[in-house]
C-alpha cells in the first residue's frame, strides 16, 4: 500500500523557490526603472549611471531597485 505524500517532492519545491525569487527580482528591476525615472530632472551621479546600466543588465537593476 503506497504512503501519502505530504509536501512537495524536492523538484516542485526547487521550483517554487526559483519562482518566488524571479518574482522578487523582477519587482526589484520594475522598481529600479521607477527610480531611474525619478532621477531624471536631477545631477548625473554615479547611481544614476547604474541605474541606466540596471535597465540593460536585469540582475544589477534588481539589486538596485531595492536600494
Amino acid at each position: 500500500m503506497k504512503r501519502k505524500q505530504y509536501g512537495f517532492t524536492a523538484v516542485e519545491g526547487i521550483t517554487v523557490v526559483w519562482l518566488g525569487l524571479a518574482l522578487v527580482a523582477l519587482g526589484g528591476w520594475i522598481a529600479n526603472i521607477f527610480k531611474l525615472v525619478d532621477m531624471l530632472g536631477g545631477d548625473i551621479s554615479a547611481m544614476f549611471i547604474a541605474r541606466v546600466v540596471g535597465v540593460f543588465a536585469a540582475p544589477l537593476g534588481a539589486v538596485l531597485g531595492f536600494f
